[in-house]
């Protein structure tokens, strides 16, 4: 029986234990990849006023579920490309708030003293979890797209700048003649100007990175266009008196002078009806204190009958108002008179125009194209340099938003399955597994090769497993320098006859013990029966083979010396392929036995 050699075992199964280390580290990769999860994580923390309350810088209370909520969501896959559902995005992001370890064990004590414990903190991490199919850049750029565009709707939402519309734009919605065009830019570039002028105090040193404008800069940018665009344009159309349908135009104006002294008459009776009230008010009040100072000794009247609210009707109730509110009313009546009269006053002036040119019938008419592409012009340089206040406004919103969200960490990644380690781990279990297999099946296939195909009694290949030997080299023609032996104890039965069958069998056993040693180190040598060994020397030459037959007779020599008695004799036959020019293994085998038996 084979000799235990692990190493052996090792070398002959260890293209099985490379294939099972491979398939199992691949079991569990696979394994790990359906379950894992990829957790994208970011902390974040709000540092406006009323954050510690609960509360958003305009005061409303605060929702961290906004994060994930659907227009966030939807503007983040947006930008990144993705064609995901929604939801689907929504289900895997949570929020969960962090507080302090000092105010954890501090709240923990109250609830155990059973008080009431109450904290809003102001620090939250966010998570978004991918999914088994996804990857770790997948959770990352989601989560990063959600926190830039919540910040983004945060900024929107509480902390936007109040940002003036652009009345330019009623251009593109309703026709308009030239003149009201001319009107309706005017009105949108003052009202610019108005808006820019409290914004440049409020935030006098701050310049946009990406337009390179300061408030100032787009103070002066306005005002030269309320100075010179839109005057330039008011020449063009009522120097000439240009419309594109002068009836309609004179009639409208007309319309609206009759309308602006409708409403100058109105508010001028509302104005005179408060001025009775005051006077009347001032009166009561003078001839009260009148009373008081002069006539302290009467005490069935007192100051208590001063007045101190008039009543009077305004707009169909009662109301109660005191003599600073008569005054401001009174004042802010009489400013909108002026108001209209100063509107009136230019509808009449171009009215005036417009009459004058109808009556003398001379008005040189300017090509339209040419009044509308001035009018167009002076739009367009409206609407580019909103864009600039526009984008201005956003990144003073977004530099102010910075005081009130802030991110504590970079966004990080975790997994839940640590493949790497596990596929380590499965790499070294299923080796060991395949080492202890490979020991195993080896040492079970040497005891089967040892009864099946071993001779007891000479501890070599028997003839079974020498007709395998045979038959696995008979399919194919024998290369150069094959060579084959055939031996023969002719002193086998003189031995058994003269020393008993256990004496022959321990010579035959030695003999071939002599002969296993040159099989195992350059061949095969096995043990055919009745005394007949066969050995078989692949790329061994003539001269190897003769060397070896050689070595085989010291041996036996030696032997022979240390066994009087029991001495070992045997006839040799020997071929090799190229020499004898037969390259067939039973050819060869046969050639040899031949040799042999002529020797005897």
């Amino acid at each position: 029986m084979k000799k235990f050699s692990i190493l052996r075992y090792l070398k002959q199964f260890s293209l099985l234990i490379l294939l099972l280390a491979v398939f199992g580290a691949l079991g569990i990769y696979r394994y790990g990849k359906n379950r894992q999860r990829y957790t994208a994580s970011v902390v974040i923390q709000y540092t406006n006023k009323g954050a510690n309350d609960g509360f958003t810088p305009d005061g409303s209370p605060l929702n961290v579920e906004e994060i994930y909520s659907s227009t966030v969501v939807d503007a983040a896959l947006k930008d990144l490309g993705y064609e995901t559902n929604i939801d689907s995005i929504r289900s895997n992001c949570y929020v969960e708030e962090i507080i302090p370890e000092a105010k954890q064990k501090l709240l923990d004590v109250l609830l155990d003293k059973g008080e009431e414990t109450a904290y809003t903190p102001n620090t939250y991490r966010v998570y978004f979890v991918g999914g088994s199919s996804t990857s770790e850049n997948y959770a990352w750029n989601v989560l990063d797209a959600i926190m830039k565009n919540y910040c983004e709707f945060y900024t929107e939402k509480y902390v936007e700048q109040r940002l003036q519309n652009n009345g330019a734009t009623a251009l593109e919605q309703d026709h308009y003649d030239f003149i009201e065009s001319a009107q309706v830019l005017e009105d949108a570039v003052s009202q610019m100007v108005d808006y820019l002028l409290e914004e440049r105090t409020s935030w006098p040193y701050f310049r946009s990175i990406k337009t390179g404008y300061t408030y100032s800069d787009l103070t002066n940018i306005y005002t030269f266009l309320y100075n010179y665009e839109i005057p330039s344009l008011y020449a063009t159309i009522i120097g000439h008196a240009e419309t594109s349908d002068i009836e309609v135009l004179v009639n409208r104006l007309k319309k609206e002078c009759e309308d602006l002294d409708l409403s100058i008459t109105n508010q001028q009776e509302q104005a005179d009806y408060i001025k009775s009230l005051i006077d009347n008010y001032s009166e009561r009040n003078k001839e009260m204190m009148d009373y008081h100072y002069h006539n302290s000794s009467n005490q069935e009247v007192g100051t208590e009958y001063i007045l101190k609210d008039v009543e009077y009707d305004h707009e169909g109730t009662d109301k109660g108002t005191t003599y600073d509110g008569l005054l401001q009313e009174y004042v802010n009546l009489n400013i909108g008179i002026q108001n209209k009269k100063i509107m009136k006053e230019h509808n009449e002036y171009l009215l005036s125009v417009f009459n004058s040119a109808m009556d003398t019938n001379n008005r040189r008419v300017y090509n339209t194209e040419e009044i509308q592409a001035k009018i167009d012009h002076c739009a367009d340089l409206v609407n580019t340099y909103y864009t600039y206040v526009e984008e201005t406004g956003h990144e003073l919103s977004r530099y102010l938003s910075a005081d009130y969200l802030t991110m504590v960490t970079s966004i990080t990644v975790s997994t839940a399955v640590n493949i790497k380690l596990y596929i380590v781990i499965a790499v070294l279990l299923f080796t060991t597994v395949g080492v202890l297999g490979a020991v195993l099946l080896g040492r079970a296939l040497d005891f089967i090769d040892y009864f099946l195909y071993v001779d007891h009694t000479v501890s070599l290949p028997n003839r079974a497993r020498c007709d395998i030997y045979i038959d696995e080299h008979a399919v194919r023609l024998l290369k150069e320098n094959y060579s084959c032996l055939s031996l023969k104890m002719t002193s086998l039965s003189d031995i058994s006859s003269h020393f008993g069958r256990s004496a022959g069998d321990a010579a035959l056993k030695d003999f071939g013990l002599i002969l296993k040693s040159f099989g195992d180190l350059y061949g095969f040598v096995g043990y055919n029966g009745a005394g007949t060994f066969m050995a078989f020397f692949p790329e061994c030459s003539s001269n190897r083979l003769d060397v070896i037959v050689d070595a085989i007779s010291r041996q036996v020599e030696e032997y022979n010396k240390l066994n009087p008695g029991h001495e070992i004799r045997y006839t040799c036959g020997k071929a090799v392929s190229d020499a004898d020019n037969v390259f067939d293994i039973r050819s060869l085998l046969r050639l040899a036995i031949q040799r042999m038996n002529k020797q005897s």
